[in-house]
């Protein structure tokens, strides 16, 4: 065998290891990746199915501003009657 013919020998069978390893690395990754992406996926869909819509926002803002009205005018009441004793 000459030197281009083992160097063409190793250059096959380095491209084929490669192929190989390359394969084997997508299917690994496949393996471990998907399943936790599937469930990180499942996690953060839990979390927004949980968060309020538009409309219940605008519901409890209007609510927060009506507290907040209310927390401020028996600030005033409770202030002067300290005021008073």
């Amino acid at each position: 065998m000459t030197d281009t013919e083992i160097l063409n020998a190793m250059k096959t069978i380095i491209g084929e290891a490669e192929q190989r390893i390359s394969k084997n690395t997508i299917v690994l990754m496949e393996s471990e990746f998907a399943p936790k992406f599937d469930l990180l996926a499942e996690g953060q869909r839990a979390i927004l199915d949980k968060l309020p819509n538009e409309d219940d926002l605008e519901i409890m803002n209007g609510r927060i501003a009506t507290l907040e009205a209310i927390v401020r005018k028996l600030s005033k009441e409770v202030a002067e009657l300290k005021k008073v004793n």
